[in-house]
């Protein structure tokens, strides 16, 4: 009988002008494009099988008009959006999308924002010189960057290097390292060298990338020992500086190229201080072509190659360079040692064909995440390691302890019971009438929202997950069993938080017998076609979950500039522990969040916080100055509009009162969050 079978995945790759599918196959078959490269850019179609068809972008011929409005927009944007915009047929109907360099990610995101009403497909957004380009972009460029790239599905990076640098910018986005390789079919024998006395070494280095180092290559080969001679061959299209053993060359044709291979006896790659893995598609050709390779230990090239494949040599290190060269040109067991390592390496992984299924891997991976159930059936047992994760819950309370000891009972129906449950206080009469428990902990703390969470931090003990439940946050039975599986699921998972069912912060608030009922009632309490865990920007304050092994080795803590209500210090801390790993939206751990009006912070307080805080975190970096402004204006629109029919449960005058002595500071150069204490 016939049977259903899954249509093939559909990936798009694009990819700058001039990289089109046909024009580039059209220049490789002449020998027009120098270098061991693929008939299709990059490799991206060794993908291609029963179960995925690869399509690629093509290159539109322009006339000297459609040319000068291409290159204009890209000026202005810093990316060439005309292309992607050219290629939207294939980008909008494909299943994934995969970029090869930031500039290609950020034109189809800003297609993705001007067809939003189309169904945009994950987007695989990788970066190559982003971050080290990132500090020297104009104010108003990064913003737009920042504000495309939060929006890709996944940020991939050829550099560990890169990756941890954009981890400060873009914190909890889920990136991954993909170990770029090229086409690795055929290895080429070429004899080890043999320094006899009077022979120069013949030095090949090549490149276009600005973080080559010509001036310490010319003065290591400069200042050889007396009885050693060298000769540099630079093929580049730069102009490095003169000297007398120095030819530059600029092969246009892959002949000219090869017979530079051939002619030398050691390749060597200096490099300036980089993040992105610079030189390394040179190294990989030395490598199949036979040759050792000298390289700067920068950029992360020791996590493609280690000191066994590559001679490596510190940054601006000329004595030290010349001293390599000398070495391995009297050395030749050690050269066809290193290179015989080096090919072993591209052989398993460093390799065209792998760098292209790690995509695939990675998009089915991103395609399961949208098209799985909420949760696994409660039914299916979890995992040893989900069983065996210590959660401890900490609540940081004030004024409220009727809502409190209902908060902890609910707690105490959880399928996967909490490690410890750890309150903290101002006073005593907070936590009144508390039932005594073996895992129950009262703590008496300064008062504040922050000040508090550091207080339960610091009596978490051998806890391998942290939970932060507002004091009127009643959680679903489960919601600790989906936390565990969570975590235990992907170590990357830094940061957790739960589906707020209902929040009565929005509104008059919730009494607990109605967050009861919900909870109760599968109309409300639903599981729908949510994926199992998404990514989120922040933790949300009324539940948050958190690793713990990551807040220790960040040294991480609440910031206590942040007083009272500390509003968006959830934002804050969370940021900042999402450069560690991911951050998540658990869709399986629910509950309902009461929004208990008493012991709110005053109007006239929360009001200025709601300028000085996002103002403050913006300039600490945990909060993009975009996101800041947007908050503090649409904050101050409704306190403003709702001030003309204020809700009896929210002091709307008192706010906007708040909002214009928090504008006026600001404008004065003396706004602080802690300016709000003597208000």
């Amino acid at each position: 009988m016939p049977t259903d079978t899954a249509p093939p995945l559909r990936a798009f790759v694009q990819l700058s002008y001039g990289y089109g599918a046909t024009n580039w196959h059209t220049r490789w078959k002449k020998g027009e494009i120098p270098g061991i490269n693929e008939p299709y850019a990059y490799g991206y179609y060794r993908a291609a099988g029963p179960g995925i068809v690869i399509a690629q972008s093509e290159d539109k011929v322009e006339g000297p008009l459609s040319r000068l409005v291409r290159y204009g927009v890209r000026f202005i944007l810093g990316f060439d959006f005309i292309q992607a915009w050219r290629n939207r047929g294939g980008i909008l109907s494909a299943d994934v999308v995969w970029t090869h360099t930031e500039a290609q990610a950020l034109a189809v995101l800003l297609l993705y924002r001007l067809t939003s009403g189309a169904s945009h497909p994950p987007l695989i957004a990788q970066s190559v010189w982003l971050m080290d380009r990132w500090p020297h972009e104009p104010a108003w460029r990064r913003l737009l960057m920042r504000s495309l790239l939060s929006r890709a599905d996944m940020l991939t990076f050829l550099s560990p290097e890169n990756l941890a640098q954009a981890r400060t910018i873009f914190p909890g986005q889920r990136m991954e390292w993909i170990p770029f390789g090229i086409r690795a079919d055929e290895m080429t024998d070429h004899p080890a060298p043999r320094h006899a006395p009077g022979s120069p070494i013949q030095v090949l280095s090549l490149g276009n990338d600005r973080h080559r180092d010509w001036t310490t290559l010319i003065a290591a080969t400069s200042s050889l020992p007396a009885d050693v001679t060298c000769h540099v061959t630079i093929a580049t299209a730069s102009l490095p500086p003169s000297a007398t053993h120095v030819t530059r060359v600029t092969p246009t044709h892959n002949d000219a190229l090869f017979g530079l291979y051939d002619a030398a006896d050691i390749v060597v790659v200096p490099l300036t201080h980089n993040l992105h893995a610079s030189g390394i598609t040179v190294i990989e050709e030395a490598t199949l072509r036979g040759l050792p390779v000298i390289a700067t230990d920068t950029g992360g090239l020791r996590h493609y190659f280690d000191g066994t494949c590559v001679f490596y040599v510190p940054v601006g290190d000329a004595q030290a360079m010349g001293h390599a060269i000398v070495t391995l040109a009297c050395d030749p067991d050690r050269c066809a040692r290193m290179v015989r390592n080096a090919r072993e390496r591209m052989h398993t992984c460093l390799n065209s064909k792998s760098y292209a299924l790690r995509h695939v891997a990675l998009s089915r991976e991103l395609l399961s995440q949208r098209t799985s159930t909420t949760q696994a059936p409660m039914a299916d047992a979890p995992s040893p390691a989900a069983r065996n994760m210590k959660i401890t819950v900490g609540i940081a309370t004030s004024g409220r302890p009727d809502i409190l000891r209902e908060t902890i009972a609910e707690l105490g129906r959880q399928t996967h019971q909490a490690h410890r449950i750890i309150v903290c206080a101002p006073t005593m009469q907070d936590m009144t009438g508390l039932p005594p428990s073996e895992g129950l902990i009262l703590l008496q703390g300064p008062r504040g929202l922050a000040h508090q969470r550091n207080l339960l931090l610091r009596h978490m003990g051998d806890a391998d997950i942290v939970v932060f439940f507002d004091d009127d946050f009643l959680p679903d039975p489960d919601y600790l069993t989906h936390c565990a599986r969570a975590f235990a699921m992907d170590p990357d998972i830094v940061v957790a938080t739960g589906r707020v069912l209902a929040d009565g912060a929005k509104g008059p608030g919730l009494t607990v017998e109605a967050a009861r009922d919900m909870l109760a009632n599968p109309s409300v309490n639903d599981t729908p076609p949510l994926p199992a865990i998404q990514a989120a920007w922040n933790g949300y304050g009324c539940n948050m979950a958190y690793r713990l092994s990551s807040i220790a080795s960040a040294g991480l803590r609440f910031d206590e500039r942040l007083p009272l209500y500390a509003w968006y210090e959830d934002i804050d801390f969370s940021r900042q522990l999402g450069r560690q790993g991911r951050i998540v939206r658990v869709n399986g751990a629910k509950g309902i969040h009461l929004g208990s009006k008493s012991g709110r912070t005053p109007g006239r307080k929360l009001g200025y916080s709601q300028v000085a805080n996002p103002l403050y975190l913006s300039r600490k970096g945990t909060f993009p100055l975009d996101h800041a402004l947007r908050s503090i204006g649409r904050n101050m629109a409704m306190n403003a509009i709702r001030s003309l029919w204020p809700e009896p449960y929210i002091d709307r005058r008192g706010r906007i009162i708040g909002n214009w002595l928090a504008i006026r500071d600001a404008i004065l150069g003396r706004i602080s969050p802690e300016k709000m204490l003597t208000l």
